[in-house]
């Protein structure tokens, strides 16, 4: 008898004794023993056998014996339970396989390879799957470096996960993209349109200046012509400057000033200019109203809301600062003809000016003047917004929340 043999009887005894006087708890099946309760009749009464073991027994004497059927060899050792007339039977399996650990080992050996490749198999189907929104996203990529065609989108995939999310956040940013390859090419668009007639007219005048004038006269008109064209591109390409350094700010020089105190001094500034021209300049705007923001700036934004106000007043130019609440309201209001309510949403755009019935030709700027309002405003986190009826003036509103 070799040592895991003599190991194995040793373990089936002490296991059946230390069972036998521990009744209570009792378990069938323990550590790859049977256990099984019978009565005197040697009637099972409670346990599990292992398959093939007969049922009926007689007692053994407490002696290890051993019992063959269907080609497993078992071992049992039998134990008096302590006050009882019941004994306990302890088997385990000497040699040989029972059906279940047979079933068991060919699951192992032959199910389990043939799963697992399944799961690979299925595993590559459904991660090729996930992936082809992801090849889409990066062919369109692609595509769109390639012809630079920024109305491309991505098909979002009907289910809410992560691709689908990734998805819509692509083509929101190429919308983005998009809207300010088109604002950038609209922009240039107009910046060669405005400075073409200029352009024109100088070098109309300069050639004519050249060819044929004829007297100090002559060429005097045409310096003028020349030099107010000069003039009007200046003040166009100083505020494409002013406004690209505007929308590509990063750092602001917000500091606390008295933004009463700046309104009425823009007020008393202009009060000459507008006495020249006949315009009533109306002031409501109370001092010590103390501001976080940067004071330049907002000067540039009160100055270029009172020369539009002028360019189009018929009689009268209201101004007012108050607060309300945690909200500084400055307005400026004209009676001039007014804004279609069609154009309101426009006269934000670079170089867009509305129809010439608020347009006075010789005080007509490039429109740009409302575009630089608009970027001080919202640097300012503020909000900017128009009231107009037309033949009933004008009133621009600005609101400037307060920063602590």
């Amino acid at each position: 008898m070799n040592v895991n043999e003599t190991n194995g009887i040793s373990r089936l005894q002490a296991s059946a004794l230390e069972m036998s006087q521990d009744i209570e708890d009792y378990e069938s099946f323990d550590d790859g023993i049977y256990y099984v309760i019978y009565d005197a009749s040697g009637q099972a009464v409670q346990g599990s056998l292992p398959r093939y073991f007969k049922k009926r027994a007689s007692y053994s004497d407490e002696k290890v014996k051993e019992v063959t059927r269907k080609g497993i060899t078992y071992q049992y050792f039998d134990v008096r339970i302590p006050n009882s007339d019941q004994w306990l039977r302890a088997i385990r399996i000497k040699s040989g396989l029972d059906r279940e650990l047979q079933l068991f080992l060919f699951a192992v050996l032959i199910v389990a390879p043939l799963l697992v490749l399944g799961i690979i198999f299925g595993g590559y189907r459904i991660l090729k799957k996930a992936f082809i929104p992801i090849d889409k996203l990066t062919k369109t990529a692609h595509e769109i470096t390639q012809d630079h065609d920024y109305s491309q989108r991505i098909a979002v995939p009907k289910r809410d996960n992560e691709i689908s999310r990734l998805a819509v956040t692509f083509n929101e940013m190429l919308a983005s993209i998009e809207s300010s390859f088109e604002r950038e090419k609209q922009f240039n668009n107009d910046v060669s349109h405005e400075l073409r007639t200029p352009l024109a007219v100088i070098l109309a005048e300069s050639e004519y200046a050249k060819k044929y004038a004829e007297n100090l006269a002559e060429s005097q008109e045409s310096a003028k012509i020349i030099n107010r064209q000069a003039l009007m591109m200046k003040s166009m390409v100083d505020q494409i400057l002013e406004l690209t350094r505007l929308e590509a700010k990063n750092e602001t020089n917000f500091a606390p000033f008295d933004l009463g105190k700046l309104v009425l001094e823009q007020t008393k500034d202009q009060q000459k200019v507008f006495a020249k021209k006949g315009i009533e300049l109306e002031t409501t705007v109370p001092t010590n109203l103390e501001y976080v923001g940067d004071e330049v700036l907002l000067k540039r934004m009160v100055d270029n809301l009172m020369s539009n106000a002028l360019k189009f007043a018929q009689t009268t130019v209201k101004v007012s600062l108050k607060q309300v609440e945690q909200t500084y309201i400055l307005t400026i209001s004209d009676d001039g003809p007014g804004i279609a309510q069609a154009e309101q949403a426009k006269i934000w755009d670079k170089f867009y000016q509305v129809q010439t019935a608020r347009t006075k030709d010789k005080e007509s700027g490039v429109g740009l003047g409302l575009s630089l309002v608009q970027n001080i405003v919202h640097l300012h986190h503020g909000k900017l917004q128009v009231e107009s009826v037309v033949g009933q003036g004008a009133t621009f509103s600005v609101y400037l929340p307060k920063i602590e």
